[in-house]
C-alpha cells in the first residue's frame, strides 16, 4: 500500500467483477497467506498506529491502494510452498556491482552529502521516475518487463498534474523487446488533473525539514523503531510525491549515514543507464528482502530496488528484482 501511486487510479473508480472475486478469495484466505507467504515487512506491527491515519487520503487513493493489495495477494497465492509453478516470473536482472575499495557507508553518504549541499539545485517542477513491479495474474503469466514513466507535476495554483506513460517492454536482460503487441514507448495512458488539497500525499512538504528520521517516519507511517529497510521504502515512497532541492538530498544521506545495517555494494548502472553507487541492507526482512539505493554525488538517490533473496517461492529465483524506480 506504501508504495501505489495514487494518481494511478481515477476518482470513484469501482472494482470489477474480476477484482470483487479476488477480494473475496483474499479476505477469505488472508490467514494462511500470512503464516505462509508474501514479502513482509518488520516493522508492519510498530508502524500500524500510524499507518491508521492514512485513512485521511481521498478515495481514489484508496480503490488504488485495494488494487495494489490484490495484485500482492494474487502474487503470494500464485505458489505455496512444495507446488508445481504455474508459470515462472519473469524479472529484471539484479544490478551488477563493481565493488569499491576500503568504502565504508558512513563515509561514503557523508561524503556525497557535502557535494550535494554545494550544488545549490533548486527542487525540480516536477517529480519523474520510471517504475516496474512484479504482478503475477494466473490466467495471463507475465512474459515480459513492462514499465511505465510518471510525471507529477505541482502548478502555482496548488492543484496537481498526473501522467502515465508506457516505457516499452523489455526481457530479463534490459533489451527492448520488438513486435510487441503494447503501446510504443512515451504514448500517454491516462493523465488527471487534481484541484488544490484534494491529490493524496503521504508526505508533507520537505521545505523547512530539520529531523529528517522523524520526517520519514511520519510520511512513511513507520512507527517508533523502524529498521534502515523501513527508512530506504520510505525515502523510495518520499521522492515518488515530492521534488529536493540538493540540500535537501544532502541532509537526507547524512541521516542515512546514521544508519546501521548498510553495506556498500559498489558502483552500479540504474535501469536508465546511468552510474552510481549501490548501497543496501537486509534488514527490513532478513534472509528473503533486500532494500537497495543508488546514490550519486551530484543528484543524490536516483534510483531504488526491491530484491527477493528468499527460498520458499517457487514462481522466482532468487535473487529476483520484484519493485524498482528509478528518477530522472
Amino acid at each position: 500500500m506504501s508504495g501505489i501511486d495514487p494518481a494511478t487510479t481515477p476518482l470513484g473508480s469501482a472494482l470489477g467483477e474480476r477484482e470483487l472475486a479476488l477480494l473475496e478469495r483474499v479476505q477469505s484466505t488472508s490467514a494462511h497467506i500470512h503464516s505462509h507467504t508474501g514479502l513482509r515487512s518488520r516493522g508492519t506491527n510498530h508502524g500500524r498506529a500510524a499507518r491508521i491515519r492514512r485513512f485521511r487520503v481521498p478515495t481514489f487513493a484508496v480503490v488504488a491502494s485495494l488494487i495494489a493489495i490484490l495484485v500482492v495477494a494474487a502474487t503470494s497465492m500464485s505458489l505455496w510452498p512444495g507446488q508445481t509453478p504455474l508459470a515462472r516470473a519473469v524479472t529484471p536482472q539484479p544490478l551488477v556491482a563493481v565493488p569499491l575499495d576500503n568504502q565504508q557507508p558512513e563515509t561514503l553518504l557523508q561524503s556525497m552529502s557535502e557535494s550535494l549541499r554545494g550544488a545549490h539545485q533548486p527542487a525540480a517542477q516536477r517529480v519523474r521516475f520510471q517504475n516496474w513491479a512484479l504482478a503475477f495474474t494466473p490466467d495471463d503469466p507475465p512474459r515480459s518487463i513492462v514499465p511505465q514513466r510518471f510525471d507529477i507535476i505541482s502548478l502555482p495554483d496548488g492543484s496537481t498534474v498526473s501522467e502515465r506513460r508506457a516505457a516499452g517492454n523489455f526481457d530479463s536482460a534490459g533489451h527492448q523487446l520488438s513486435g510487441s503487441d503494447g503501446p510504443a514507448p512515451g504514448t500517454l495512458l491516462d493523465r488527471h488533473t487534481y484541484q488544490p488539497g484534494q491529490y493524496g500525499y503521504l508526505f508533507s512538504s520537505p521545505d523547512g525539514v530539520t529531523d529528517w528520521g522523524a520526517y520519514l517516519r511520519s510520511g512513511g507511517g513507520l512507527g517508533a523503531t523502524p529498521s534502515t529497510g523501513d527508512y530506504f521504502t520510505a525515502v523510495k515512497n518520499l521522492l515518488v510525491e515530492r521534488a529536493l532541492t540538493s540540500l535537501q538530498q544532502a541532509e537526507m544521506l547524512a541521516f542515512l549515514a546514521t544508519l546501521p545495517d548498510i553495506r556498500v555494494d559498489g558502483t552500479v548502472t540504474d535501469r536508465l543507464g546511468r552510474t552510481g553507487v549501490s548501497i543496501s541492507t537486509e534488514s527490513r526482512d532478513p534472509g528473503r528482502t533486500l532494500d537497495v539505493l543508488v546514490v550519486t554525488p551530484t543528484r543524490g538517490v536516483i534510483a531504488y530496488e526491491n530484491v527477493y533473496t528468499g527460498t520458499d517461492r517457487s514462481d522466482l529465483q532468487a535473487p529476483a528484482v520484484i519493485d524498482y524506480n528509478a528518477w530522472f
